[in-house]
């Protein structure tokens, strides 16, 4: 994971356990979640943080409800984007599969030495309800099941009044499943605003081409990316990349550029990293260049982009 995707996934749990009246710094600090090299961590260890940090805020709250207490589903502006870091990062395994006129959403939440705790799945579930309903512009959207693959808590009625639907416990998989009639396809219209959100609406296998933007996305902080590693990473060649990519309607080229331009709107949006910091995480080699990619990509500098979103409450 880059650093920019985990400083946007810490600082997003951070906001909303502050809005809930939780100061946690403490706690991310005793996680070793600080916004400074204990950030620059692979993937696993990242997510053996943040289950660190669920075990304390749990001891800290004396209540296992707290992962769904303060994420209770409602519309949230900055849900956008955390929810499209928090499913497609390297942090969280996810699966988007449609039957019988039902869309079912699984996650995985890895972990390298610390068992996941159940509150980072609610967390992530109410973060994911609520993005979709930003998106689809339906406060009254509810799933039609959700499945959990721990044993059933005590408090289980509390799950179903927080989703509004049933809440199974002890299944295989951890789903959260939903009625193309009622929920996915009034994404239609709005899909374009994130990848997630588009998976959900064609509820198709994520594609050649988003399996590239992963990789993209994680070696642009390390400066441009170049065809060569990327087919490496893939363990194909170069040329098989190369029509892999086209037989998707893009080219390497294109896709880094989207890439970047992609990232550059979560990030500028979101208004978490200095306009120096964020040219360097995409990969540029100075900042004047990002100005010229901002000015191409969006007409506007990145600077009026920002004033722009705080104007208008993005930021």
């Amino acid at each position: 994971m880059s650093y920019s995707s985990a400083l946007h996934l810490v600082r997003g749990v951070k906001s909303r356990l502050a809005l809930s009246g939780i100061v946690a710094d403490s706690l991310f600090e005793l996680a070793g979640l600080n916004e400074g090299d204990g950030l620059a961590c692979d993937a696993l260890s990242l997510s053996d943080k943040l289950s660190h940090l669920w075990e304390l805020l749990v001891d800290h709250a004396g209540d296992p409800l707290i992962g769904l207490k303060v994420s209770t589903p409602h519309r949230l502006g900055w849900l956008g984007v955390m929810g499209h870091i928090m499913l497609v990062s390297p942090t969280v395994q996810s699966t988007i599969e449609r039957c019988h006129g039902h869309t079912r959403v699984g996650i995985v939440l890895p972990g390298l030495d610390r068992a996941v705790p159940i509150q980072r799945y609610d967390f992530v579930w109410c973060v994911l309800l609520r993005t979709l309903r930003r998106a689809s512009g339906r406060d009254d959207a509810v799933p039609v099941v959700v499945e959990y693959a721990f044993p059933e808590p005590a408090n289980a009625a509390f799950y179903e009044q927080t989703f509004g639907c049933p809440v199974h416990f002890g299944r295989r998989h951890n789903v959260m499943e939903f009625s193309d009639s009622d929920l996915v396809d009034a994404l239609t219209p709005a899909a374009h605003a994130s990848p997630v959100l588009e998976r959900l609406a064609h509820a198709a296998p994520p594609s050649f081409t988003a399996r590239v933007q992963e990789i993209l996305a994680a070696m642009l902080p390390k400066g441009p990316p170049h065809r060569d590693a990327v087919a490496a990473r893939l363990m194909m060649s170069e040329r098989t990349l190369q029509r892999r990519l086209a037989e998707e309607g893009t080219s390497f080229t294109s896709l880094v550029d989207d890439t970047r331009r992609e990232l550059a709107r979560q990030s500028l949006e979101a208004g978490d990293l200095s306009l120096k910091m964020l040219s360097f995480q995409l990969g540029f080699s100075e900042p004047s260049a990002f100005y010229r990619a901002c000015k191409r990509w969006f007409g506007m500098t990145p600077s009026d982009i920002v004033h722009h979103g705080e104007k208008h409450g993005m930021v």
